[in-house]
């Protein structure tokens, strides 16, 4: 079991406040119909842990999630424990709102993305 929790109609979205992009991808969500919960890098110190276990659901490398223009330098060769240092010392170089749920998650880099992962409820649309 995973640090965040696993609500089968909860999207959670870790993002920073002072990008507005990532407020603009928050704000798409809360739109939904879906309980979101949302923690704001900005204001909150992710652990290790916790950065950890969102690499992992995103299966990729923290690396990846971080903007190298951002901090300016080239970070293929950083490790993990870096990248971390790197995550909570400068929130803004995260490249985008980490958006996840139960059974999927994404890096939202452009705010009209996210409606691809929010389950549109067509159910109830009639064809004519």
């Amino acid at each position: 079991m995973g640090v965040f929790s696993d609500h089968n109609r909860q999207i959670t979205c870790i993002y920073n406040s002072e990008d507005n992009r990532d407020v603009q991808t928050l704000a798409y969500i809360k739109a939904s119909e879906k309980s979101v919960h949302s923690l704001d890098i900005a204001n909150v110190q992710l652990t290790g842990t916790q950065w950890a276990e969102l690499a992992e659901r995103l299966n990729t490398q923290l690396c990846t999630i971080i903007d190298d223009k951002a901090i300016d330098k080239d970070i293929e060769h950083f490790d993990d424990s870096d990248c971390i240092t790197i995550l909570r010392q400068n929130p803004a170089a995260l490249k985008g709102a980490i958006v996840f749920t139960k059974t999927k998650a994404k890096l939202v880099e452009n705010p009209s993305k996210v409606l691809e992962f929010i389950d549109a409820d067509s159910e109830n649309i009639k064809k004519y």
